[in-house]
């Protein structure tokens, strides 16, 4: 028996994909600069705060990639809950919770950019 598809169920489904397509983006962005592209093998505090301060490119790129992370993160671990049909008041409650840590996550990563933005000032 095929079952309703809720417009919330698919728009988290394409969200899902969609951040999947940017996290692709940054790991190989971040592979090939840090890793293929710097010549001298070591990359140090001094070289990222140059990067940062430098360029409202990558301060965007930084900015951008925690909370794409962070959602794909949360509606990954939402999705594998949800494929054992929780109750409605777990379900509630969980999204709740999930959104919390979430919005605490970002936060601190925004917190932690903008005082390593600072820190180039």
């Amino acid at each position: 028996m095929a079952e309703k598809v809720s417009n919330q169920s698919l728009l988290t489904w394409f969200l899902q994909r969609f951040s999947g397509l940017f996290l692709a983006f940054f790991l190989f962005t971040h592979i090939n600069v840090h890793h293929f592209l710097h010549r001298e093998g070591l990359i140090d505090f001094a070289e990222v705060n140059a990067r940062l301060t430098g360029s409202l490119w990558w301060k965007l790129y930084y900015l951008l990639f925690v909370p794409f992370c962070v959602f794909h993160a949360m509606n990954g671990i939402w999705a594998i809950l949800a494929d054992y049909r929780p109750s409605g008041g777990f379900t509630s409650t969980t999204k709740l919770l999930f959104w919390i840590v979430g919005l605490i996550m970002v936060a601190i990563g925004a917190m932690t950019l903008i005082n390593l933005f600072a820190a180039g000032v």
